[in-house]
């Protein structure tokens, strides 16, 4: 049965159905029909769930990508929590492959400069702004053609990335908690609502990166590394979403640098998942201990680019050549969007 509205309507239709089935069924004895095949359309593999509509497809890739991603924390020698450290594990991994470490007060106040200098750009950059604060991947879909027939599974594996990226990031900025621009100076005056959660990270850097990661090797089957190096036009598109973030008035280049190589590696966990790859310190196919403000050649008085994340991401995730990522649920739908591009 199609799906239909809800409220009074459904209630009309449901009578309705119930009238046309008895003016048209006629008399039933309860015997299955002969003519029917039971548990039709539903296929034979585990891994295959395009049977299911959308919105439940949608709950299945969630719970494949969630649970197998950890955001943890260290403590001290009282087993307190460290403030301002998180850490990113896969799940049953000792050690963590991404450890974000927040800049102190002082050194975000250097930062300030860069919010005096990108607020010259508001009046060019306002309609961008305003509509990536609850919508990028429309920008993504302009650069790569995301479309709902042509490109349906590529699609809701983004859509499913991005979810996993706010489930991840939120629990990132609590535990790092950072004041925003305008708790250092009013001065800064936003032009879009300053958030209530920590300026550092930054998800529209975290969800902007993840999603060039994932179209990137989706459309080339090469990793974060290659594009940021060769400044390929997603991660050029990525770039400009976070650095809208700081024209805006909301965050610093440093929430932007930080949100970007998360992006970029949790991009590789969903890749590496796809194909089977357990992306942990153990197996090898990446790590990054980062403190953001530490790594070669960022200085805190300096602005984000992509040369800085091109030389802080680690090498691209090499694949071994016997991966089936037809093996798993993600997998499977991994191979059917990648058969969308090549």
């Amino acid at each position: 049965m199609l799906d239909h509205a809800g409220g009074e309507d459904s209630s009309l239709l449901s009578s309705g159905l119930m009238s046309s089935r008895d003016g048209i069924a006629g008399y039933w004895n309860g015997a299955k029909d002969p003519a029917t095949t039971v548990a039709s359309g539903f296929g034979t593999a585990p891994s295959e769930i395009t049977y299911l509509r959308l919105s439940t497809r949608a709950l299945m890739l969630d719970h494949e990508l969630v649970e197998g991603i950890k955001v943890g924390y260290d403590r001290d020698p009282g087993g307190a929590p460290k403030d301002g450290l998180a850490r990113l594990h896969t799940q049953g991994a000792g050690a963590p492959f991404l450890e974000i470490q927040r800049p102190s007060l002082t050194q975000m106040e250097r930062q300030l400069k860069w919010l005096r200098t990108y607020a010259d750009l508001r009046d060019d950059r306002l309609a961008e702004i305003s509509t990536q604060q609850d919508d990028i991947l429309s920008y993504f879909g302009a650069v790569a053609f995301l479309d709902d027939q042509r490109r349906l599974r590529s699609l809701e594996i983004v859509e499913a990335a991005v979810r996993l990226a706010i489930h991840v990031e939120l629990k990132v900025k609590h535990l790092c908690r950072m004041p925003r621009p305008i708790d250092f100076s009013r001065e800064v005056q936003p032009i879009v609502q300053t958030p209530d959660h920590s300026a550092f990270p930054s998800g529209h850097s975290t969800e902007a990166f993840l999603t060039a990661t994932i179209l990137h090797r989706l459309m080339t089957g090469k990793g974060p590394k290659d594009g940021v190096s060769r400044s390929a036009q997603l991660y050029r598109l990525a770039h400009r979403i976070a650095s809208n973030r700081t024209v805006a008035g909301v965050h610093f280049p440093i929430d932007s640098a930080a949100g970007a190589l998360m992006g970029c590696l949790l991009g590789e966990y969903v890749y590496g998942l796809a194909f089977g790859v357990d992306p942990t310190p153990a197996a090898g196919p990446f790590r990054a201990m980062v403190n953001v403000a530490e790594v070669t050649d960022f200085q805190i008085d300096g602005d984000f680019t992509l040369d800085w994340l091109g030389t802080a991401l680690p090498n691209d995730i090499a694949l071994p050549a016997q991966a089936r990522p037809e093996t798993s649920i993600f997998g499977t739908f991994w191979a059917m969007a990648q058969k969308e591009w090549w």
